[in-house]
């Protein structure tokens, strides 16, 4: 794996996920520098199976298993034996970082037996419920995991029941905080020289993100509820507003912002209604507003409104199709996209999501079944005829050797 110095080159990363979670914060490490070895069992990962597959032809590859491996090198170890957690051991030794996505029970035996003997090795556990508490081990989807953190009661229509948000968003979450969680551990086995268990929980880190709806329970008794594409009980406009050939997103909650909006919509008397005169009134005639503003938005299109209302300093964005996010410019600038050539001429996916010096110099496909057995296990010092007798009884998988 290349990349410049600095960040988190030369740090040793081993990804043990089979969920969404951990794999991603392994991916986020990769893309910062890190050298980051995925181990799944000789079968492939479970994530190499998970929907949305790239074509009915291609039934076992997973779009998902593409993103989240690129950058990685693979290595097929089935550490389910006493004669593949020795080898894994000797994985262990030769990393700072090991990330699982075990239940509870299984992810605190795996710390206690991992880093008896390696108290600099830092273990992120990533789980839906945490290891500890009455719902520890529960088993759990992206489904439950919107439900236990309290976004899914409050997404969607009022009238209606309530609504997911696309995808494993939760374990996107979890796997942020995760590699946050991991370089945290990092910097303090500078200062310490040990390592220690990261407990990552989706639950709490979802819930952390609340912001003030948790508070407007504590502090005045007000659960919060389901408005739609509207803000919900403090502020408009911050929502999502017709014009002619489709959707604007306009957010405009502070008093200056308001101001800017009514003053560019041609509609100055608004800003000075005592009606309107603060976020929470304005939310509550939202109706009313939205009409008013009707006449100017639907003569335009989203380009046009969006370009006039960044010109008053008012936010504003079109809402983009994906196939518009796939060719938009702003992205195109930023040299975000990768494009996976083992997938086919003009695939792309979404590439290092921050620009930092130490990240990979050039893109690297997710790894085939055990492409990368071989060259992991030698550097972790295991012999030509040890690895052979590994293949030999099943415990690893050798796959074709990648060039990194």
């Amino acid at each position: 794996m290349s990349g410049q110095s600095g960040g988190m080159s030369g740090l040793r990363v081993l990804d043990l996920s089979v969920h969404v979670s951990g794999a991603y914060a392994a991916r986020l490490l990769a893309t910062a520098g890190a050298q980051v070895t995925l181990v799944e069992p000789t079968a492939g990962s479970a994530l190499r199976s998970r929907p949305p597959l790239l074509t009915s032809q291609e039934p076992t590859r997973s779009a998902a298993f593409e993103y989240l491996s690129a950058w990685k090198r693979g290595v097929a170890l089935d550490w389910s034996t006493d004669t593949g957690w020795t080898a894994l051991e000797r994985l262990l030794d030769h990393s700072d970082v090991v990330i699982t996505t075990l239940p509870a029970d299984r992810a605190l035996d795996f710390d206690r037996r991992a880093r008896a003997a390696r108290p600099s090795l830092v273990h992120v556990a990533a789980s839906s419920y945490g290891l500890t508490g009455p719902w520890a081990g529960w088993r759990s989807s992206d489904l439950t995991d919107w439900a236990a953190s309290g976004y899914l009661y409050i997404t969607g229509d009022p009238l209606r029941e309530p609504l997911q948000g696309a995808g494993p968003w939760a374990s996107y979450v979890a796997g942020i905080a995760s590699a946050i969680g991991a370089m945290a551990a990092l910097h303090a086995r500078r200062a310490t020289g040990r390592g220690q268990l990261v407990d990552v929980g989706a639950m709490e880190v979802m819930a952390s993100a609340h912001q003030w709806s948790l508070v407007m329970w504590s502090h005045q008794g007000r659960i919060k509820h389901r408005a739609n594409n509207r803000h919900a009980e403090a502020h408009h406009p911050v929502s999502l507003m017709a014009v002619r050939d489709g959707w604007v997103c306009i957010a405009a909650p502070t008093q200056a912002q308001w101001v800017n909006l009514c003053v560019a919509l041609d509609l100055p008397e608004m800003a000075d209604d005592p009606r309107f005169a603060t976020a929470g009134l304005r939310f509550d005639v939202a109706e009313e507003i939205d009409g008013r503003f009707a006449q100017f938005l639907m003569a335009r299109t989203r380009n046009e409104v969006v370009e006039h209302l960044q010109g008053f300093h008012v936010p504003a964005s079109a809402v983009l199709s994906m196939d518009e996010v796939l060719e938009d410019p702003q992205l195109q600038a930023r040299a975000f996209w990768a494009y996976p050539e083992p997938l086919g001429v003009g695939v792309k996916m979404p590439g290092v999501p921050f620009v930092l010096p130490s990240s990979p110099e050039s893109f690297s496909a997710a790894p085939d079944i055990g492409a990368d057995t071989a060259a992991a296990l030698d550097e972790a010092g295991l012999r030509p005829a040890e690895i052979e007798s590994l293949s030999a009884s099943g415990v690893i998988g050798l796959g074709q050797e990648s060039d990194d």
